[in-house]
């Protein structure tokens, strides 16, 4: 990780850093010390913008993992009703297969039937129309939490 953070560092200081050192140099036998204090200040911008960057990456690729990798798909004799993830790469996914359901196991590489369910799962309706509401719940939402 730390290498990773590092050749980034000196990736970005290469390419953009000639017109700085260019200037830098140009500005040093007029001014005396105030170039090198504006090339500290720029590279600090720098390396604060790659770490900002570099923490939007990290924090959107554990988002994605904890809550993104259950999808709904819902077509006429298909549709996943539900999942639970059993550790990093292991989950447990409830399938609606026409009239039956499944509980099928999901691991890298391999997919498992661990239970076909002779009753199936009553599933409401209003679990359903929530699904297919969100963007109005979305909106709602919005709209209570700028009026508190």
């Amino acid at each position: 990780m730390m290498k990773l953070v590092c050749s980034i560092f000196f990736f970005l200081v290469l390419v953009s850093g000639d017109p700085v050192w260019a200037e830098t140099a140009a500005k040093t036998s007029f001014e005396g010390g105030a170039a090198t204090q504006d090339l500290a200040a720029s590279m600090f911008k720098v390396i604060g913008g790659l770490l900002v960057v570099i923490l939007a990456i990290f924090a959107s690729a554990w988002f994605y993992r904890k809550f993104g990798n259950l999808q709904t798909i819902s077509h006429d004799s298909l549709k996943i009703i539900g999942g639970l993830n059993i550790n990093q790469k292991d989950r447990v996914v409830l399938l609606q297969v026409g009239d039956e359901q499944l509980l099928v196991g999901v691991s890298p590489g391999r997919i498992k039937t661990l239970h076909v369910l002779n009753k199936p799962i009553e599933i409401e309706a209003s679990t359903e129309q929530q699904k297919e509401n969100f963007s109005s719940q979305l909106n709602s939402a919005i709209k209570n939490w700028k009026s508190s």
